[in-house]
């Protein structure tokens, strides 16, 4: 989806006369982002493994309840002002958010099979880029299904609170990056090909790294609405088995926006863009 990405422009655009020099490509141009802290105080890039495919953990038998509660900027300039009601100019644009609003989502539900990422990792930003992406893509296709991850997927959802985002689409935004054709989940029909294949994923060497043009952005001193909104590139390998052929590993690239979360207290998964394997 495309539709939900017009306030990077705006960004950009505020943020011009700061002497910032944003490409048209790029993150802005294509997701969100943020930063809950100076963009020096993290390092430039993080390593982990990937948690193993199945791994159990305490889970509810229900759907979640929302308990969204975003921390804001403790000081809003003029200036911010200004730039935030540019920001929702350029959002107000009902006939591209549509789609988005018309979505009906999955009940927010974490099981056995796709567990919530641990109250400790959604703390830090990066290691809660590194369990989701990890989880997202750790996949046994005959033992697991496509419904109990998407659902899982709502359950860790960020609503996206930049300014002028319909209050029906917010939270609808990472399952709008999700389910159509291009993102990391499989069609409902390659996942059953793919059971039938025997066939797994699991991700390792998943590697974050700051999105450089964000950077750049709030280095002019602009801030986001939710002091958790970050945006990262992710990268790492995918690990393809198959019964009867020897496993073949691929690398995968994705951008990740976070903020958040909606049903946790901590980080969530705001949006999921430029999905790429090689």
């Amino acid at each position: 989806m495309g539709n939900h990405r017009k306030w990077a422009a705006a960004v950009i655009a505020v943020t011009a006369a700061a002497g910032i020099t944003a490409a048209a490509t790029g993150v802005l141009a294509s997701g969100r982002a943020g930063h809950d802290r100076p963009v020096t105080s993290r390092p430039s890039t993080t390593t982990t493994t990937a948690r193993p495919a199945g791994q159990t953990s305490r889970h509810p038998t229900g759907p979640l309840q929302p308990v969204h509660n975003p921390p804001a900027p403790t000081f809003v300039s003029a200036q911010q002002q200004a730039d935030n009601v540019k920001i929702a100019a350029s959002n107000d644009q009902p006939a591209e958010w549509a789609p988005v609003d018309a979505i009906t989502l999955p009940a927010p539900v974490p099981s056995a099979q796709f567990p919530a990422v641990s109250h400790a990792a959604r703390q830090d930003p990066n290691s809660y880029a590194a369990s989701f992406v990890s989880e997202l893509l750790n996949i046994d296709f005959a033992t697991q299904t496509r419904g109990a991850l998407l659902a899982w997927a709502v359950s860790e959802t960020s609503r996206d609170t930049m300014p002028g985002v319909p209050a029906a689409a917010a939270a609808k935004v990472l399952y709008a990056d999700l389910d159509p054709a291009g993102s990391p989940i499989p069609s409902a029909a390659t996942w059953a090909a793919n059971a039938a294949s025997g066939v797994t994923w699991t991700a390792s060497d998943v590697t974050m790294t700051p999105a450089p043009t964000w950077s750049e952005v709030l280095a002019t001193g602009w801030q986001p609405p939710d002091v958790r909104m970050d945006f990262l590139d992710v990268t790492g390998n995918l690990t393809v088995t198959q019964t009867g052929h020897s496993p073949a590993i691929v690398a995968f690239s994705l951008q990740l926006g976070l903020g958040s979360a909606e049903y946790h207290d901590g980080y969530g998964a705001m949006s999921l863009n430029n999905w790429t394997i090689s």
